[in-house]
């Protein structure tokens, strides 16, 4: 049976990070198939995991969770394909970090793949620097914690003083999980494809557990041709940034580079990359901006109005 592995976590934990390190790492040796699941109707992330270089097989499921109801047939209808026709050796499910993963059992014991793909693991990534601002927003990201075989601590390096209180907080909700902190997910990922029977005790609480409702956030794509000075793109980034959530994606800029934006807060980080084809795609995770708004908001600092 094929091993499948579900990355899950808040916005801007890390997923996407560790299956970059994952792939780096595994993605000539093995064959690694890779579902990333956005609430909004497009996803970037699939982007930037291609810039590992490594082969792997990339299916897309947006504009709402694989873990709905209204998602469940296509969800599983892709899991079968998937397994016919890519036979991998491994799946990584990366859900929107909005997803609420409770019903991910039933899923899998769907009798058209129930004896082609078994769970493996729940792998929740923690942000430790807004884990005080984030396990207070939604009962979704309790249910992250509490389905987890592996729990990793991200970002320790920015918040070594308070791990141990974040340690200790998740050990409340979930006492039967692996536990590990790492800086951008450097951990020792043989220890996932590993298999102990000690483990993955944590699922005991699914049947317990009532999935929470779609959160109640805003998720607004914004797609422009409209090429932006960089000094008006960081403009644009300060003025929202308060009053959003989440942004990632890739923007075109007037000075012929690309910058890779991804936000959790008030943290921000940019970098420029290369041998990106496509046009300026942002998602943006807020209830305080229509995307009209975000739309007029981009197109003034990039045309200087």
């Amino acid at each position: 049976m094929i091993p499948f592995y579900i990355i899950t976590g808040w916005l801007g934990s890390g997923k996407t990070t560790l299956l970059k390190n994952i792939l780096t790492q595994y993605g000539e040796a093995y064959r690694i198939a890779v579902i990333q699941n956005e609430f909004a109707p497009t996803g970037v992330d699939g982007t930037e995991l291609q810039t590992t270089g490594t082969s792997f097989k990339l299916i897309e499921i947006n504009n709402g969770s694989v873990f709905c109801v209204c998602q469940l047939s296509n969800f599983v209808e892709a899991l079968e394909k998937l397994a016919n026709d890519y036979s991998p050796n491994a799946i990584f499910l990366e859900s929107s970090g909005l997803a609420d993963p409770i019903s991910v059992v039933q899923i899998l014991n769907a009798p058209v793949i129930k004896d082609k793909i078994r769970l493996e693991k729940v792998i929740t990534v923690i942000d430790a620097v807004h884990f005080e601002r984030t396990f207070q927003m939604m009962p979704r990201f309790k249910h992250q914690v509490m389905v987890a075989d592996k729990l990793i601590v991200n970002k320790t390096g920015e918040n070594k003083a308070s791990s141990e209180t974040v340690v200790d907080q998740l050990k409340k909700w979930n006492p039967f999980a692996e536990y590990e902190l790492s800086n951008y997910c450097n951990i020792n990922l043989k220890d996932l494809f590993e298999e102990n029977p000690s483990k993955g005790k944590s699922r005991r609480f699914l049947p317990i557990i009532k999935a929470g409702n779609k959160p109640e956030m805003g998720v607004s794509v914004l797609r422009m041709h409209e090429l932006i000075p960089e000094k008006e793109l960081d403009a644009f980034i300060q003025e929202i940034l308060r009053s959003t959530y989440r942004i990632k994606g890739f923007v075109n800029t007037f000075e012929g580079h690309t910058i890779a934006i991804q936000t959790v807060f008030e943290e921000v980080r940019l970098t420029k990359i290369e041998k990106y084809e496509g046009r300026s795609e942002l998602i943006i995770f807020s209830n305080h901006y229509s995307p009209r708004e975000l739309h007029q908001l981009y197109k003034a600092k990039a045309l200087n109005e």
